[in-house]
């Protein structure tokens, strides 16, 4: 008898413990606010911990991505880290060599520079212009982000999902 409760004892930690590690694989979510009143836009449940955000560089104009992660820190916080930044074309605003901060490496592959950084993101804030076609990429939908007026400071901030906050 002892045995049979062991090994259901074993399979309910196992059960707990799957469901677990199937919750924390989960992607977060983003609420995309105004950044001067902080009313709520849109709540966008992500794939995965990551997403992108591609626009048209304003110098340059040409195509940009810059790729995020989504973690939680040490006090249980979600927080964005910036991973990559990929671009056609070297501008002002652009990074151009090795040595940027955050940076550790920079590399040119597949038509691109592409500059992978480790730069952890306090307060991400979009600043929308039509002409530079904004987009949010969350793995499964790819989001307008100029559908909300130009002069909007658009604030994305992770959370652990669109229900809980």
């Amino acid at each position: 008898m002892k045995k049979v409760f062991s090994s259901k004892k074993t399979l309910l930690l196992s059960v707990i413990a799957y469901s677990a590690m199937t919750l924390a694989a989960q992607g977060a979510a983003l609420e995309l606010e105004e950044s001067r009143t902080g009313v709520q836009l849109e709540c966008v449940t992500l794939k995965e911990n990551s997403f992108t955000l591609s626009f048209i560089h304003s110098v340059s104009v040409t195509p940009v991505e810059d790729i995020y992660q989504i973690s939680k820190g040490a006090d249980g916080d979600y927080q964005i880290l910036q991973t990559e930044e990929r671009f056609l074309d070297h501008g002002q605003g652009l990074p151009s060599m090795n040595g940027e901060p955050d940076a550790h490496k920079f590399e040119y592959r597949d038509d691109k520079f592409v500059l992978y950084m480790n730069r952890p993101i306090g307060d991400l804030i979009v600043r929308l212009d039509s002409r530079f076609k904004n987009r949010l990429h969350t793995g499964m939908d790819v989001i307008n982000l100029n559908q909300w007026p130009d002069f909007s400071g658009l604030r994305i901030k992770p959370v652990k999902s669109c229900h809980e906050g």
